[in-house]
């Protein structure tokens, strides 16, 4: 009795590699959560918006490797929009949850991958004082006591949530901000999110 134990679990173990526990899920649909340890992305790909491999270091410590591909939707969590973000908006670091089909052990083909909290990344995000509003910019002091210029454009997300109330609720100017940046373009802004009274 003893015996067929010991064969079983050493079949199970045969069956499914150690290396296959940070793919979570039985048969081919499978989800990986971790950090982003490496980008490979090709020219190509970069230019097309989509494609790529990714590297992800599992919360177990594993590394997978993610294959995007032109059907992989690629969102930020808890966006309002679910505007669908580009591979290029993938940095190194960032804390990600992957949904896919097994390709193996270690790797996975991406169906959906989610960034995990994009504004609190610091490569990705800022704030301070909105200081001056232009046509395709916006000026904002930020805690470096530096005032920067960020170019905003027709892509970039803008989400206000305050009570306007008196003369002071007509303006923008000396709200705080919460800007969430491009990552291939650190001037240029993605989000710009605007609380308070």
């Amino acid at each position: 009795m003893r015996f067929s134990r010991f064969l079983a679990l050493s079949f199970i173990i045969l069956l499914f590699p150690f290396s296959a526990l940070a793919l979570e899920g039985i048969g081919p649909r499978v989800t990986v959560t971790g950090a982003v340890e490496e980008i490979f992305i090709t020219q190509k790909e970069s230019f097309d918006q989509e494609g790529g491999t990714i590297l992800v270091r599992a919360s177990n410590g594993q590394l997978v490797t993610v294959v995007l591909d032109k059907e992989t939707e690629i969102i930020s969590e808890g966006r309002l929009s679910r505007k669908q973000l580009i591979p290029a908006n993938i940095t190194k670091g960032m804390q990600v949850r992957v949904r896919g089909w097994r390709v193996d052990s270690k790797t996975l083909t991406a169906s959906l991958f989610i960034i995990l909290n994009i504004q609190t990344n610091p490569a990705l995000s800022t704030s301070g004082t909105l200081q001056a509003i232009n046509e395709d910019s916006i000026q904002v002091l930020t805690q470096d006591g530096k005032v920067h210029i960020y170019q905003v454009t027709n892509e970039t997300d803008v989400n206000i949530s305050f009570a306007l109330r008196g003369m002071n609720g007509l303006t923008f100017i000396g709200k705080q901000v919460l800007l969430t940046l491009n990552p291939t373009n650190s001037s240029q802004v993605r989000v710009i999110r605007m609380t308070g009274n």
